[in-house]
């Protein structure tokens, strides 16, 4: 485990998925992320490449040969190699092997920068093409935050506070996959109230935010969270809990019910050419009520 830490917080990261596993926040006295029970959720924040959420049948075809990749891809269950680190920073990295060669045929460098940055937590992703022909991939962030944080609070009584007023519709899920429809579900410009009935049919996910901040909050505790060059975003906790919620900027997105399963066509792939690389990531930071 390697630690970070500043007068604000002590932050701990596993080589093991390159994962946030700890956020202690020494302004409130309290542990922020989810501790990855095994019995509600196994992870703490899991890094999602190369591919965000599920393919149709497990399945892409790439050049003529079908390859199966679970859900949210490999990089979350790969060790990683720990490149540089100080007291404040920490640059972890993976690159294809033999083994991921077999599911995924790509040359590929990810790199992932984690920085306290006085009272802001960053996260950066870094996505190298090393080979050469094209590299196709997706990348996502998945955070699961405590929420509620204390005690006598219910999720009700938290709300998710977009930086810009959205119009934006859900996307409907079946099984995982997008069955073609909406939902409206903003109750104003842009906020939504959450209540665990709100995840009864799987995650909230969005394509066409404006946004590219909010703030998760209630009367006691405010989380403001940031995020750039990632156009897809998903809100989610587990159905049946009420313990924490995932943040989730994606630069990606799972299939449709009717998807072609050609990698080169996926909706949100991205393409990198030889020698290109693609930037993205997230920050995040506390205050409480009265800081607002």
């Amino acid at each position: 485990m390697n630690t970070l830490e500043n007068e604000f917080y002590k932050i701990s990261i596993s080589a093991l998925g390159a994962e946030l596993n700890s956020v202690f926040s020494k302004k409130i006295k309290k542990e922020m992320l989810w501790h990855a029970d095994k019995n509600v959720w196994a992870r703490n924040a899991p890094v999602l490449f190369p591919i965000v959420g599920k393919l149709k049948d497990n399945t892409y075809e790439y050049e003529g040969k079908d390859f199966h990749l679970p859900q949210h891809g490999f990089a979350r269950d790969k060790e990683f190699k720990v490149i540089k680190k100080n007291n404040d920073s920490i640059l972890l990295e993976l690159k294809e092997t033999e083994e991921t060669h077999l599911i995924y045929p790509f040359q590929f460098n990810l790199q992932i920068v984690y920085e306290l940055a006085g009272e802001i937590i960053k996260c950066s992703y870094t996505v190298c093409n090393p080979g050469n022909k094209d590299l196709y991939f997706s990348i996502g962030a998945h955070p699961g935050f405590i929420c509620p944080m204390y005690d006598g609070e219910r999720l009700l009584d938290y709300r998710i506070e977009f930086g810009t007023v959205e119009n934006s519709r859900r996307r409907v899920l079946k099984d995982g996959l997008f069955n073609g429809a909406y939902e409206t579900i903003f109750e104003s410009p842009n906020s939504l109230v959450l209540s665990e009935s709100f995840f009864d049919k799987d995650a909230v996910v969005f394509d066409d935010l404006k946004s590219t901040s909010l703030k998760l909050f209630s009367e006691k505790y405010c989380l403001n969270f940031n995020w750039f060059n990632m156009p897809y975003f998903g809100i989610w906790t587990k159905k049946g809990t009420e313990q924490f919620i995932c943040i989730e900027p994606w630069a990606g997105i799972a299939d449709s019910l009717d998807s072609s399963g050609k990698l080169e066509e996926k909706e949100g792939i991205i393409k990198l050419a030889k020698g290109q690389q693609y930037v993205c990531g997230f920050s995040f930071h506390l205050n409480t009520q009265k800081d607002l």
